[in-house]
């Protein structure tokens, strides 16, 4: 009988002032590794989002081109896209914005057209934003709004900006903000179709 007493009594007891010992290394390797395959996860899906939103633009526009009216069919000309890129803005409290840029040509030997679009998640629903152009005239900026959009009741916001010339090496960048106070959410610094442009939090100076 001591002896029973004394095997039943030698496990852990989590009495007043006792810790439990922890999960030990082992345990703390698998925690380690299932955080780096969660954080693995959370970045594949939201590169799918973005070549999802990106790939779904695109073929919007393929539809639209193929069925636009024409009042010469054996003659007509379609405009054809000449390229496209999507860039992802740095989040904010105000949601996750994507911009897409594609590149028209309207007809052979005419200049190439961008349009954005802009895709949100998480924004204010039933707020208002707004993209902008902004172009350095010396040590003055010009600005012109191109679109606007408004957040839907799940706070999901496209915005499109069709047909509009930048030129490869003007001083431009493109910006999302909130229409109600002004709130910049990010942009693309350098025109969005030509190389070397680059996403930016708080917009540049000239």
């Amino acid at each position: 009988m001591d002896e029973e007493l004394d095997i039943v009594s030698s496990g852990p007891r989590w009495g007043h002032g006792a810790r439990w010992p922890g999960p030990g290394r082992s345990g703390w390797i698998a925690i380690l590794l299932l955080g780096g395959v969660l954080a693995c996860l959370g970045l594949t899906i939201s590169l799918a989002l973005q070549v999802a939103h990106q790939n779904d633009t695109i073929n919007k526009l393929h539809a639209a081109v193929r069925n636009a009216p024409q009042s010469a069919p054996a003659a007509a000309v379609l405009p054809a896209i000449e390229a496209s890129v999507a860039y992802t803005l740095p989040d904010t409290a105000d949601g996750s914005y994507s911009v897409v840029a594609v590149g028209i040509r309207p007809k052979p030997g005419s200049a190439v057209l961008t349009w954005l679009f802009v895709y949100a998640r998480h924004a204010s629903p039933g707020e208002r934003y707004s993209l902008l152009l902004a172009t350095c005239r010396g040590q003055h900026v010009t600005t012109s709004d191109l679109a606007d959009g408004i957040a839907d009741q799940d706070g999901n916001l496209t915005i499109v900006a069709p047909n509009f010339a930048i030129s490869p090496h003007a001083g431009a960048w493109v910006e999302v903000y909130r229409w109600a106070d002004g709130t910049a959410l990010g942009g693309i610094q350098g025109p969005p179709m030509g190389r070397g442009a680059t996403t930016f939090r708080s917009a540049p100076t000239c």
